[in-house]
């Protein structure tokens, strides 16, 4: 069996602004691809309000939430999440949050995130094996 090889991508830093869905980046998995690593900056002064990931499984089928919530990526970690290194909900300013995902059996993972108050900036790495 042939070893899959790795790809990555970066987003500028994108304004997150007085909303809570602007999407940071929206991932298409590669067939045969295992785990997505994720790391976010919040780069600015404003901790996030909001940090939502979903998932969908077909090419033709909508985005479903699967992480929306502080105990989603603390301490309720479920399928498709392998791990997480803070509650990317509210994301400090000037911090960084990993996220790992077993991406097994899916088609795309989109990452979403807002500020209730006022505007902040994050930059998304990701790397998919």
């Amino acid at each position: 069996m042939a070893r899959m090889s790795a790809w990555k991508g970066k987003t500028a830093a994108t304004l997150i602004s007085k909303t809570l869905d602007t999407v940071l980046d929206t991932i298409y998995i590669r067939e045969g691809a295992s785990t997505l690593w994720a790391e976010v900056e919040n780069s600015a002064d404003k901790a996030l309000d909001a940090f939502v990931t979903a998932v969908s499984p077909h090419s033709d089928a909508s985005f479903h939430t699967v992480a929306s919530a502080a105990a989603d990526y603390t301490t309720g970690i479920e399928f498709p999440f392998k791990g997480c290194s803070v509650d990317m909900t509210t994301l400090a300013k000037s911090t960084t949050g990993l996220i790992c995902m077993d991406v097994k059996g899916i088609y795309g993972v989109r990452f979403t995130a807002g500020t209730a108050t006022s505007d902040t900036y994050l930059t998304l790495k990701w790397m998919v094996r």
